[in-house]
């Protein structure tokens, strides 16, 4: 028993490349007088011209009264780009691999170690290639700024002690100041910020 994967070429580009922006919007179900600030990936999306896929495999051959016989169990076929954002994984695969485990009446662990040991360095240079790419680097940069922005809306509601929500109506994601009057209330106080929302206090 062998894994096998075969590289394909595709005919079609993967058109489902990553937003070249990301643009601050507003909340339009928003009841109040101000804005709520969010935010959304936008603008042209980046081309991945790499045209080429990847079937995976498991074969055995077995010699059965001199003759040799041999099976061939197809798992999955993989887009290069869905190895290159690092969005394979065998565990999703299950639904296929278990039915070609019982057709050969084979350990399961053996089967999911002997597939990981064959894609895992296709996997780890694909992604090497993609992280040298504009479109990497531009998504990175995304995450960094989305993962900023989450970390300061829950500093925010934890100094405040408010929902962390009250930050999109005083910053956005780029962390710029857009309502400095708004944010005046937290400052002074929960009484303040209630009395600013025309709420009871607590």
């Amino acid at each position: 028993m062998y894994c096998i994967i075969q590289e394909l070429e595709l005919k079609k580009a993967d058109k489902l490349g990553a937003y070249k922006q990301l643009a601050v919007d507003t909340n339009p179900f928003n009841r109040r007088e101000f804005p709520q600030y969010g935010y959304h990936k936008t603008g042209e999306r980046f081309e991945r011209p790499i045209k080429k896929a990847y079937k995976i495999s498991i074969h055995e051959s077995k010699r059965v009264s001199g003759v040799v016989t041999k099976k061939q169990f197809v798992v999955t076929t993989a887009n290069y780009y869905t190895f290159a954002t690092d969005c394979f994984a065998l565990g999703d695969l299950d639904d296929k691999i278990e039915p070609i485990v019982e057709k050969l009446n084979v350990d399961i662990d053996t089967v999911y170690e002997m597939l990981e040991k064959k894609i895992k360095p296709l996997q780890e240079r694909i992604i090497a290639e993609f992280e040298k790419t504009e479109e990497y680097a531009t998504s990175a940069k995304h995450r960094e700024i989305i993962a900023l922005y989450k970390k300061e809306k829950a500093l925010f509601a934890e100094k405040y002690r408010c929902p962390d929500s009250e930050y999109d109506f005083c910053f956005n994601v780029f962390g710029e100041l857009m309502n400095a009057d708004y944010l005046e209330t937290f400052k002074n106080g929960s009484k303040a910020w209630r009395s600013y929302l025309g709420q009871s206090v607590w």
